[in-house]
């Protein structure tokens, strides 16, 4: 029961808006206050042998009174306390003009309603009121001393004209004083919202300097990133590549120990195969190894494909615990996914108990990532440089067997030209040209002035050019031996070009030569007609002095050829 009544004294609420909730406060105190005033004074006009208010007018205005609550409940604040202070100030002006005039004791309550149309409308209402007010006692006041007004109710005792007055007075020392509340609660709610503004200001300036350290080092993490990438794709030597990654990511990022690891081709081991700490390089030099899902953080990540993250792990020996790095309290790996695959894992490790952030992670993944395509291409760049040498060994192999075979056959290939003409040179060789065959360099007579330059196809020594100058004319300088090497390496490539025509010309009249054998072979179906043409196409063809062309094998009891069993075609 007390829980609905003190629901039904309590004021409405609206959110959001402070204004018209006090607004709604302040009328739903004066009602109540006014209520109870017209109920004590319907109690005490019961006593009083000539009340100046009927019964009837006091139960009027009460009801009025409830109305313009419930009014007020339905949130119309504006509207009940129009509503309110002009019923009051009518009531107040009838009751003056009817019952005494100035000397109505009703005359002095004008005041409480300015003092109301202040707390309710604000300044402009009780100026409002305030003038109005002024206009009507002047005029009660100006009819009441031309004779205009009712005969008042007679002569009124002090205690007739003390109660209305003490009445009037507690009236306005009560909505003062409810004013007076209503400030200090909005001064209090001011100093709260200072304080919480103010709290939200210092934790606004933290925010802002934490996340202006978080996006400065992040900034800074992107600028190394980006750097190291940099020097990782400039580099095309796998070891060469994963070292100096190692040691700039540590350099670059203040870490305790960056290490860099690989899968086997089975992918059953990670394997350390670049480290930037003393103790990384210990375990590099014996062959460090970890067992791929089984041992740690590296072999976690290289198993799932996921960065990992151990925070003080000098407590959590789970993750960590390696005699060569002591000092370390916290560690990342993340994995090197290259074409969807994870080929090794990027292990970074920090004195610091709290060393890396998810954020951290995020960046360096993007490290790991770009590292993992440096060590692709460089792997694609090696495996294309095995492929490309040994095509260019297999390809040396036959080419120098090419020249071994021509120069075989012609044994004394080669031509001297002099001022007067260009002939064989025959078998000259000079101890300067013997040098420079067999041991693939220059070289030269001083005495005769003569220079000799090797002739190379393939790194395969096949000739000598051999040069003498005039006498008189010094000795070689070193733009003439430049010259002369040049001339030599042009020579060789016109003399292989020369040895590639040749071979693909004796292919093509090989190729030709049994096209047009096999043509006339398959002219006719007859098997002596066939044996016929066959021995006699093949003979011209290698223009050979006699062949034979026999099927069957030879009888076991005679040497020379018969009849039977055998067919033999000879053409001379």
């Amino acid at each position: 029961m007390w829980d609905n009544i003190k629901r039904l004294l309590s004021p409405p609420i609206f959110a959001g808006d402070e204004v018209k909730t006090r607004a709604a406060a302040l009328l739903n105190a004066i009602l109540w206050i006014f209520i109870a005033i017209c109920i004590a004074a319907a109690l005490l006009f019961l006593f009083l042998p000539n009340p100046e208010f009927s019964l009837p007018l006091i139960g009027i205005f009460t009801l009025g009174n409830a109305g313009l609550l419930w009014l007020l409940r339905r949130g119309r604040v504006a509207a009940a306390s129009w509503v309110f202070l002009s019923i009051f100030w009518t009531f107040l002006a009838a009751v003056s003009v009817f019952l005494g005039g100035t000397q109505s004791a009703t005359f002095w309550a004008f005041i409480v309603v300015v003092v109301v149309a202040g707390l309710l409308l604000g300044g402009r209402g009780s100026i409002a009121f305030a003038g109005l007010t002024m206009v009507v006692t002047l005029a009660i006041a100006l009819a009441q001393t031309a004779g205009m007004l009712p005969t008042g109710l007679g002569e009124r005792s002090p205690l007739e004209q003390w109660w209305p007055l003490s009445l009037f007075v507690m009236t306005t020392a009560g909505l003062l004083n409810l004013a007076s509340r209503s400030l200090n609660d909005a001064l209090t709610r001011a100093r709260l919202y200072a304080a919480e503004l103010e709290e939200q200001r210092a934790g606004l300036e933290v925010t802002v300097e934490e996340r202006t350290r978080d996006l400065t080092r992040r900034t800074r993490y992107l600028e190394v990133t980006a750097a190291i990438a940099r020097e990782a794709t400039s580099e095309l030597e796998l070891r060469t590549l994963m070292t100096n990654v190692a040691n700039s990511i540590s350099r670059q990022f203040g870490f305790y120990h960056t290490a860099l690891f690989l899968l086997d081709a089975p992918g059953e081991w990670a394997e350390l195969k670049a480290a930037s700490s003393e103790g990384g390089l210990r375990m590099l030099a014996r062959g460090h190894r970890l067992r791929v899902g089984q041992e740690g953080l590296v072999g976690y990540v290289s198993q799932h494909g996921e960065s990992r993250i151990a925070l003080d792990t000098g407590q959590d020996r789970v993750f960590f615990d390696n005699p060569d790095l002591p000092l370390t309290r916290s560690e990342a790996a993340l994995p090197l996914r290259a074409r969807g695959q994870v080929i090794g894992v990027l292990d970074v490790q920090s004195t610091e108990p709290e060393a890396f952030t998810q954020e951290d992670v995020a960046v360096l993944q993007t490290l790991a990532d770009q590292i993992a395509t440096a060590i692709n291409n460089a792997r694609l760049f090696r495996q294309v440089e095995e492929s490309a040498a040994a095509e260019r060994r297999a390809f040396g192999g036959l080419s120098a067997q090419a020249w071994a075979n021509l120069l075989d056959a012609q044994t004394a290939l080669g031509f001297v030209s002099n001022r007067q003409t260009v002939v064989p040179v025959g078998d000259t060789w000079t101890p300067q040209m013997q040098a420079a065959l067999t041991k693939g360099q220059v070289a030269a007579d001083t005495e005769s002035a003569a220079l000799a330059i090797p002739i190379k196809v393939r790194d395969r020594v096949i000739g000598v050019i051999d040069g003498r100058k005039p006498g008189g004319s010094g000795q070689w300088t070193q733009d003439e031996i430049a010259l002369m090497q040049t001339l030599a390496e042009q020579s060789a490539l016109a003399l292989e070009s020369a040895r590639l025509y040749q071979d693909t010309q004796r292919r093509a009249a090989r190729e030709r030569m049994v096209g047009e054998v096999t043509g006339r072979i398959r002219e006719t179906l007859d098997v002596e007609a066939v044996l016929k043409t066959a021995v006699d196409e093949i003979r011209q063809a290698l223009q050979l002095e006699r062949l034979v062309v026999r099927l069957g094998a030879p009888d076991e009891d005679a040497v020379q050829p018969t009849e039977k069993g055998n067919q033999d075609v000879e053409q001379d």
